[in-house]
């Protein structure tokens, strides 16, 4: 593909780009998709400078992270995370890491998914680990997943109290 026509893709997808984020609430999964495909658009109008004009790449950084893309999607994401076709059900696995930065809004929001909830504890100490411990034990997080046709059948968790938040 020439310049011009790199080019003139680049700019159709700046500008679904652009129409989608305009009203982000709306954006949903087409902007996930947009911000795709100017990614790779992007990747191809520097792909096709380097090509005509042996001049380095005013995006080699998207174009590089557009290969490694490349190849993962090559791969059959089954193989990779061990599912089998045909199976209905799938657990994920993982850790993440949260602080509390509004102690008092953390902790309403505990008290408001346990309130209803049967065997919750009717009084928090103020930990927030302990409210975290709470909240998993007693309060259904996965609850608007339902209505996608996923529901929620095991869990096995822990939760550590507070200290240093590690830094990346």
């Amino acid at each position: 593909m020439n310049i011009q026509d790199s080019l003139e893709n680049l700019i159709n997808a700046l500008r679904r780009h652009a129409e989608l984020m305009s009203t982000p609430d709306a954006a949903g999964n087409a902007g996930v998709e947009a911000f795709l495909e100017l990614r790779k658009a992007a990747a191809a109008y520097g792909r096709s400078v380097r090509e005509e004009t042996q001049w380095d790449s005013p995006f080699a950084e998207i174009e590089e992270d557009e290969e490694d893309l490349e190849a993962d999607e090559e791969e059959d994401l089954g193989d990779i995370f061990g599912a089998e076709p045909g199976e209905d059900g799938f657990t994920v696995s993982g850790t993440w890491t949260f602080e509390v930065t509004d102690q008092e809004a953390w902790l309403e929001y505990v008290r408001q998914r346990l309130a209803g909830a049967p065997e919750a504890p009717r009084q928090l100490s103020g930990d927030p680990a302990e409210a975290a411990a709470a909240v998993l034990a007693y309060g259904d997080l996965f609850a608007p997943l339902a209505e996608h046709g996923v529901i929620h059948v095991d869990q096995d968790w822990t939760i550590q109290g507070a200290g240093e938040i590690p830094e990346d």
